[in-house]
């Protein structure tokens, strides 16, 4: 479940996000960790904190924060800028194409390797 007032004291520098935005991105959220009683993190209050940060990597690649950073849009790092009749360009450069998404921001980072447990397969032998 949303609570707006907590995002907003983890996140404080997504105040240029309005309130009527945040229950759209934890939805959204939602698709990239399930936040049913199925979920693989069955802590809740690691899984809301999980979502929180997912919710910031959404804000941060499509509104960008306070301070000006993120809202580009654009996917990868940038591989080459000029002045002169604006160009940039991007790429996703050496990072694993599964996880190039969460490095646009680092909140996303911050969640992959948070989850990077639950990514592992268990080996039960004997089984």
């Amino acid at each position: 479940m949303l609570d707006i007032t907590k995002f907003r004291a983890m996140f404080p520098e997504f105040s240029n996000v309005s309130n009527e935005l945040l229950p759209f991105l934890f939805d959204q959220a939602t698709d990239y960790l399930n936040n049913s009683d199925f979920s693989l993190v069955d802590d809740v209050i690691k899984r809301e904190r999980l979502l929180y940060l997912l919710m910031a990597h959404l804000a941060y690649v499509r509104y960008g924060d306070v301070n000006g950073n993120g809202g580009s849009g654009m996917v990868g790092r940038i591989s080459s800028a000029s002045e002169g009749s604006v160009s940039v360009s991007s790429d996703i450069g050496p990072v694993e194409f599964r996880y190039a998404w969460y490095t646009q921001s680092p909140y996303g980072m911050d969640y992959w390797q948070a989850t990077k447990v639950y990514r592992m397969a268990n080996y039960y032998p004997g089984c």
